[in-house]
């Protein structure tokens, strides 16, 4: 999921930046980590959790978190934390509050439990 910043969206973004237009509500870039859930996906061994970004419109810093957590919830991914910081919008706006995109995902090592990288046998 990328957000796409062609044609009217694009235009949009100009408009706003110019400040000829105007968002129904506030954009959002919520930086996530969220545990892998391999019940609903295969994701490789070595991995325990990711990091991400999602692009939100929502009303309130909750709402956006919120929609965060259940955009990456439909992906696998289970979040532990969330951090939502207001932003310039990147896309035309939404009527309805809703997820419209996310950062490519950054994988997080597996620790053992000595919180030591694991060694890798050669045989």
């Amino acid at each position: 999921m990328k957000l796409k910043r062609g044609g009217p969206s694009r235009f949009w973004a100009s408009l706003y930046r110019a400040r000829l237009a105007r968002a129904s509500m506030p954009f959002w870039r919520v930086v996530v980590e969220a545990k892998l859930d391999r019940r609903l996906k295969r994701w490789p061994e070595r991995y325990e959790a990711a990091v991400t970004a999602v692009f939100v419109w929502a009303r309130t810093i909750e709402e956006a978190e919120g929609l965060a957590a259940l955009a990456l919830e439909a992906e696998g991914l289970v979040a532990v934390t969330a951090d939502a910081k207001k932003c310039l919008p990147a896309a035309q706006p939404r009527k309805t509050p809703t997820a419209m995109a996310r950062s490519e995902l950054g994988f997080l090592d597996r620790l053992d439990n000595a919180g030591a990288k694991p060694s890798r046998s050669r045989a």
